[in-house]
């Protein structure tokens, strides 16, 4: 199960709802946590296993995926696993035991290991077999999370033996009450003959349940003895297919949710209990609060945002009481760190004392609004952001992103698409409308041909506007201008190898309206290619559009495809040619538009200029399944016109080639080379 894509990735990561708490954080860190070998609990039932079919599925046959949830006795997972190494690729990929835990809430037991030949079992589990290592994969985005992987490293697999494997998981964060809420997967990336789940709760637990991605699941629900269960059951299930370019709050598995919450509104009084500020201020804070206080309340505003999203860095230690309770602002605001909840909760603090009315919003980066298809849950989110409302206008701020434009009518505003407001009363998600903005890139290029031989001039002004401005922005703060102008320049030499600098790269930043300019100016000396007969041939290209107008890898679709959204783009190129040759005749204008995207191309002539002009913009951020067909039909007939090409018979040359003489001179004075010929 190596390959699965779980439902459960999309709801526990991030910062805001990562399950872990009361925990010694030294322990998480770096103390090896004990991992024990015991029978299984007598709750869980045993499968009985169809027989063998007489073709094996490869690399590796599943046999039975099960997984066993009870929470009679505090939350206890056993899952059961058993496959057949069919290939020497399957030896490969199912040769490790790999189950990773939480040592802070979570106990971790092995209940059987076997490899099985011929019948006979070639090995069974002992405890010295049982490597324990750290797993913390997210440090580079600046989460510690105080995850181990439980390792098995089987020896001497052979193609024909079989794993059965068992293990449960015991404990719950403390910190989500007593109210019951899970998620798991009714199908995976492979096919399983036997695919089974079972839920045991006391009876007097009023939990509902909703199956998503396959509605004839059926669900069995009996009581017995004080018990409840709910069991599903799917014989020969397919293998489910993940395609490219999917939507992030779409999963291609079946899944089902489980939760004990009556309604949105008991959801939020969970977590308004979390985001109170129960401690006095620090002096220090007082004081920057009453900077904020002389100033104009806008400005002020403004201010306090910049603050928290630039200088209060971000970092997510989830090794506390804090994986769902924030800091207190102080403690922030001093240590100048802090995760999602951490920055939220001191943002909320400083408009609050500007009289903003600011509240935490729990969103979900995945699912955004279709957040409201799930039963009401505090599972369900993995982010939180600010929420204020000025003059009558709702802002909604993610304290998060760094280097956003700085005047709030320039900032930019994520669509989240839904959000539980925490401090509303409201038994009900509230939309997140997003104010109209411009998200895109401008571009000019003007290309200046003296001759047909001689390098050309090559100058291109870019306008980053919005999300992308702050792409950009963050960019520049975290590497050198240089290196920036090495990329652009191994960039474009995919197209003309022979690029070369002709005066630096420079940057104009106007935070306050969000916008980044950049100029480049650059010589070219394989501008021109030689055609049949003399000719000389050109082409200008829109690679910053065109890299939109492309099919995916999957074209033949049974899932939804993903847009870059919001985004517009609009690249002109203009040649101005070293004489006046009518390119009239082919001249264009193109839409190609549907309800997803809009595409425009269009070339013009207007003496010695030549001008190509593309534009891009997406019009929503996914293309439903029915509509995908039509759809790729516009994108393939827009990828057509993507760039414009022009030949130039019987060209006439000039021996004295003034620029490419300047161009040869800054070749030697940059690399200290002398370069001879007849060309020069």
């Amino acid at each position: 199960m190596s390959k699965k894509l779980s439902i459960m990735k999309q709801l526990y990561i991030l910062c805001a709802i990562v399950l872990m708490v009361w925990f010694n954080p030294v322990r998480a860190l770096g103390e090896r946590p004990d991992v024990t070998i015991s029978s299984a609990p007598a709750w869980a039932s045993k499968q009985s296993l169809p027989a063998l079919p007489e073709s094996l599925r490869k690399p590796l046959h599943y046999r039975l995926v099960d997984r066993q949830v009870s929470d009679a006795a505090g939350v206890t997972a056993v899952s059961h696993n058993r496959f057949v190494f069919t290939d020497a690729a399957g030896v490969q990929e199912g040769s490790t035991v790999r189950v990773r835990f939480n040592p802070a809430y979570q106990q971790l037991v092995f209940h059987n290991v076997t490899v099985w030949r011929d019948g006979k079992a070639v090995y069974q589990l002992a405890a010295q077999d049982i490597k324990v290592i750290n797993a913390e994969e997210d440090q580079k985005n600046n989460m510690y999370l105080g995850l181990f992987d439980a390792l098995i490293l089987l020896q001497d697999i052979r193609v024909g033996d079989e794993l059965d494997y068992s293990y449960s998981l015991s404990g719950s964060n403390p910190v989500l009450g007593e109210r019951f809420s899970y998620f798991d997967n009714l199908g995976w990336g492979v096919a399983v003959d036997l695919l089974s789940f079972k839920l045991t709760l006391p009876d007097d637990k009023q939990v509902a349940h909703k199956v998503f991605g396959n509605l004839n699941t059926q669900v069995q629900h009996q009581q017995s003895e004080g018990t409840q269960t709910f069991t599903v059951k799917v014989e020969n299930s397919i293998a489910h297919t993940v395609e490219n370019e999917l939507p992030g709050w779409f999963s291609p598995f079946p899944y089902i949710q489980f939760t004990e919450f009556n309604s949105w509104l008991e959801v939020q009084s969970w977590a308004a209990e979390l985001f109170q500020v129960k401690t006095e201020h620090s002096p220090e804070l007082k004081a920057y609060i009453n900077e904020l206080k002389a100033l104009p309340k806008q400005q002020a505003i403004e201010q306090a945002i910049t603050f928290v999203q630039d200088e209060i860095r971000y970092l997510g230690l989830e090794l506390g009481v804090n994986s769902h309770q924030p800091n207190m602002p102080h403690q922030v605001f001093e240590k100048r760190f802090g995760d999602c909840k951490d920055k939220t909760l001191l943002l909320n603090t400083l408009l609050r004392a500007l009289d903003v009315d600011a509240q935490p919003a729990l969103v979900s980066t995945d699912k955004r609004a279709h957040i409201s298809e799930y039963l009401p849950t505090h599972s369900a989110f993995n982010h939180v952001i600010t929420h204020f409302t000025l003059d009558g206008e709702a802002y909604w701020v993610d304290p998060t992103i760094n280097y956003q434009g700085s005047r709030l009518s320039s900032l930019h505003q994520p669509d989240y698409g839904s959000a539980l407001l925490v401090d509303s009363q409201s038994d009900a998600l509230t939309e997140v409308n997003i104010k109209p903005a411009r998200h895109g890139i401008d571009i000019n290029e003007m290309i200046v041909a003296p001759d047909y031989v001689s390098p050309v001039q090559w100058r291109i002004e870019s306008q980053y506007y919005g999300w992308q401005a702050e792409r950009l922005r963050y960019q520049l703060a975290s590497s050198q201008k240089k290196v920036f102008q090495e990329h652009s320049l191994n960039y474009y030499a995919q197209f003309y190898p022979g690029v070369q600098v002709k005066t630096p790269i420079s940057f104009s930043d106007n935070r306050r309206d969000n916008v980044i300019t950049v100029v480049e100016s650059y010589w070219v000396p394989d501008f021109w290619q030689p055609g049949e007969n003399g000719a000389a041939e050109f082409y200008l290209s829109a690679g910053n559009v065109s890299q939109y107008v492309k099919l995916p890898q999957t074209v033949r679709r049974k899932q939804p495809l993903a847009k870059a959204y919001p985004l517009s783009l609009s690249q002109r190129v203009t040649l101005l040619m070293p004489a006046d040759v009518d390119f009239s005749a082919l001249a264009y204008q193109k839409s190609f538009a549907d309800p997803y995207v809009q595409i425009d191309s269009a070339m013009e002539y207007d003496r010695r200029r030549v001008t190509f002009h593309a534009r891009y913009e997406a019009l929503q951020e996914f293309v439903p399944v029915e509509a995908v067909p039509a759809h790729l039909s516009k994108i393939k007939q827009a990828n057509k016109y993507s760039g414009f090409g022009g030949t130039v018979m019987e060209v006439e040359t000039n021996p004295n080639y003034t620029l490419f003489k300047d161009f040869i001179n800054q070749l030697e004075n940059k690399t200290k080379m002398k370069f001879v010929g007849e060309s020069l």
